[in-house]
């Protein structure tokens, strides 16, 4: 989840936590289920929790096993190193018959982070490469660079900026994922984003703009084809206005107002989606009770179409997260998401995606939290008839023997059943990966 809504609401980490504030009303829907660096574009409504008052198991502060970094001048630089072996047990997305294969992972990663009084200043390089043992239509070479600065102007108001480009890969399982799609799908964006945010005492205004610009590279179909999705390729704007009112340093209500730009690359075409939207929302963070944490709000968006054949939709949109500190070894947070998605079949504008989910992490050891978590998506196609069930179900681990080595595993299943007269393939694959990091 991306933490959106901590400090603006506390009093606290306002000023990074701004970064990601208006990102969340903006932007609507998730764009791409990724592997590689989380999704394209980030939730609408912000869904954090953290305040202070409580904090996760994720989120407590370990600094005996935390990396310590290289200082160089005012700033610190975390190189770190990373290799894992991985497994699918349909490794091309088969409806029937599905194939395993293994493959290994190489994941380098450098970060930079000031260390100044005021302002700050972060950079990111990182690479994550897969290369699988039968199947190299499936290899994939993700990677990410990105900077971003904060200009601290008074106590309690600061100014971001961002700008990042790098490359990820659609999940097999997502509804976006092309019918006759046989390969890895990569995805390049550039992004730039520029927000504002002004405290008067109580009241808290923010004003954000980014740009997307999203590149689809061709892949393969189920027949070893090539397969050209330029027609995918778009770029997304989005302007976003919030203004909330802290009613405590832990309880606030907010309202916020969105537009969005989505352009086509391609235009006049069957497969043209440029749209305008519009999104309203209100909602609130509150504690319910002194260890139950809740932010969520309810909207309305209306999407139009330049192309005449998709119709437009308007629904309601929800985001509701909530946090329960069960003891301060153990975390579980909920979930339960609506909202419209970018569709890739022909003859669907879009369809809505309702999310519910459920994690559980637990910190069994100082060094060893483990987790569990489910989530089930129910995606209803616009102009078409199809409808979409899809489950997430996993278990993993984190284990840091030491400040500079950590080891990850993570283990889940994934399903998809689709029906109607337009269903896409019914998937199910199980995946695997361990991974073993050196960090300084």
């Amino acid at each position: 989840m991306t933490p959106a809504f901590s400090g603006g609401f506390a009093g606290r980490q306002l000023a990074s936590t701004a970064l990601a504030a208006v990102i969340a009303l903006a932007i609507g829907p998730v764009a791409a289920h990724a592997q590689t660096y989380g999704q394209l574009l980030d939730s609408e409504i912000p869904l954090s929790t953290q305040t202070g008052r409580n904090q996760g198991v994720n989120e407590r502060s370990r600094p005996e096993l935390e990396p310590q970094g290289v200082p160089v001048g005012g700033v610190r630089v975390y190189p770190e190193i990373g290799v894992g072996v991985g497994y699918t047990s349909n490794v091309l997305g088969a409806e029937s018959g599905g194939e395993g294969d293994f493959y290994v992972a190489a994941l380098p990663k450098v970060q930079l982070r000031s260390d100044w009084g005021r302002h700050s200043l972060n950079a990111t390089a990182s690479y994550e490469g897969r290369r699988f043992f039968d199947t190299s239509r499936k290899n994939e070479d993700g990677y990410l660079a990105s900077v971003s600065g904060q200009l601290d102007i008074l106590q309690r108001s600061s100014v971001v900026g961002t700008a990042s480009i790098r490359r990820i890969y659609e999940d097999q399982t997502a509804g976006s994922f092309p019918e006759n799609g046989g390969g890895s799908i990569a995805i390049d964006q550039k992004l730039l984003l520029l927000r504002g945010t002004h405290f008067f005492n109580r009241l808290g205004l923010t004003l954000s703009t980014d740009y997307n610009d999203l590149n689809y590279q061709p892949t393969v179909t189920t027949t070893g084809q090539e397969l050209d999705l330029d027609f995918r390729d778009h770029s997304v704007t989005r302007v976003s206005g919030r203004a909330e009112y802290e009613l405590s340093p832990d309880n606030a209500v907010f309202g916020q107002a969105t537009y969005r730009r989505t352009t086509y690359d391609i235009r006049n075409v069957p497969n043209d989606r440029t749209s305008d939207e519009w999104r309203i929302g209100v909602g609130a963070i509150a504690d319910i009770t002194s260890l139950i944490r809740v932010a969520g709000a309810v909207g309305y968006f209306r999407r139009t179409y330049a192309n005449p054949i998709f119709a437009p939709i308007g629904d309601i949109s929800v985001d509701m997260r909530a946090d329960y500190y069960l003891s301060p070894l153990t975390t579980i947070s909920g979930v339960f998401t609506r909202q419209v998605e970018e569709a890739t079949v022909t003859g669907s504008s879009g369809y809505l995606s309702t999310r519910t989910g459920l994690r559980i992490d637990h910190e069994l050891m100082r060094n060893l939290i483990p987790y569990a978590f489910v989530d089930r998506f129910s995606e209803d196609y616009k102009g078409i008839d199809r409808k979409d069930q899809r489950w997430r179900i996993g278990v993993g681990a984190q284990y840091r023997p030491s400040r500079s080595w950590r080891v990850d595993f993570d283990l889940g299943y994934f399903t998809r059943d689709s029906k109607g007269e337009r269903r896409g393939p019914n998937i199910n694959e199980l995946r695997s990966l361990i991974t073993l990091k050196y960090q300084l």
